[in-house]
């Protein structure tokens, strides 16, 4: 009886503080995804929307995700009470109140996902399938029409933060930073978290989507044109950012670094069983060719600059210049512990 009480207890506290008027009831009769869902959705969107003070940031989303989740990636159940999760609560609730438990936790799973920007399971959520990725058409159509503008806010940040790891993977450095930095021209400001931002839902998700729409398409571009991703990634840094085109000088630059970086630099930054921060225990011979490598890479580049490029680009100490040295520091194995060197 005390379970029982105690369990009973939390679901109504639950239902006054975050489900106010709403028919929990009748809703958790409901069976199928596809019935279950627009339910689903639209408190979702009523929850990232309201707050429980006027002068809190914090939505109610938050707040009821902190009850039932840990804060952690991934779904974690935080609740002290085991007995109230479905798969045990047939013991303690009514058919009818495990129903409404249910349908609770699918609620707050998704704002827990949205709320904290983890990247979730769309087709789950949105009925999408598919990558969760910009290349994926029918998402890119639903959070630039669903009338469920929050929900599209925070999926669109979550879109840009995923984006920033997968480039940060793929060591592309100008699409890394260039989506890091998002910026509306429309409304003077630069992309932040849906909390802090005062741009309108719409064009907040319009200009996460287009810029990493635009990107997408500049290396897909790349592909066609059968260019080695390495090739590309050079182009970009050179530029310092991801233009909306290859330019030719530009190109020739790029392969002739990666020409050069395959036979004069691979592996040429490290010493087999030695680390980056191990360099100072290396023996001075060692040491010397390592700088002599460096050095000369540094040379071969203002070779480059100077033979193709227009006056102005790739000042030494600028952004450009430094992410062909970290392109080069990665090449030469100073970021690849696995890579086999050459000294």
């Amino acid at each position: 009886m005390e379970q029982k009480n105690a369990a009973r207890e939390r679901l109504a506290q639950l239902e006054y503080r975050y489900f106010k008027g709403v028919s929990l009831k009748e809703a958790a009769l409901l069976k199928t995804e596809e019935e279950r869902r627009p339910f689903v959705l639209a408190q979702v969107e009523r929850l990232l929307k309201e707050k429980m003070y006027d002068d809190d940031e914090a939505p109610l989303a938050e707040y009821l995700a902190d009850e039932l989740w840990f804060i952690n990636e991934g779904r974690e159940i935080a609740i002290p009470y085991e007995l109230l999760l479905p798969k045990w609560a047939m013991e303690v609730y009514t058919d009818e109140e495990n129903a409404r438990m249910a349908l609770i936790l699918d609620i707050s799973a998704l704002c827990h996902d949205l709320d904290y920007h983890y990247v979730f399971d769309q087709h789950e959520a949105f009925g999408i399938k598919g990558q969760f990725w910009v290349s994926n058409k029918e998402l890119v159509e639903w959070l630039k029409t669903t009338p469920y503008e929050h929900i599209a806010m925070h999926t669109a940040y979550i879109l840009k933060r995923h984006a920033i790891h997968v480039f940060r993977d793929m060591n592309y450095l100008a699409a890394q930073d260039e989506t890091a930095r998002i910026f509306s021209d429309k409304h003077n400001k630069l992309i932040r978290t849906p909390k802090e931002t005062e741009i309108p839902p719409r064009d907040y998700v319009s200009c996460i989507l287009d810029e990493l729409i635009r990107i997408e398409r500049h290396w897909m571009r790349g592909r066609r044109l059968k260019l080695d991703p390495e090739v590309v990634l050079l182009h970009d840094e050179i530029w310092g950012l991801v233009p909306s085109r290859f330019d030719k000088d530009v190109l020739e630059v790029a392969r002739q670094l990666y020409d050069y970086m395959n036979k004069n630099v691979r592996g040429r930054l490290c010493r087999k069983g030695y680390s980056a921060t191990q360099l100072d225990e290396l023996p001075e011979e060692v040491r010397r060719k390592i700088a002599d490598t460096a050095e000369a890479f540094v040379d071969k580049v203002h070779e480059l600059r100077d033979r193709y490029l227009a006056k102005g680009w790739l000042p030494d100490q600028s952004l450009e210049f430094n992410y062909l040295v970290a392109h080069a520091e990665r090449i030469g194995g100073y970021w690849d512990s696995d890579e086999d060197c050459a000294l």
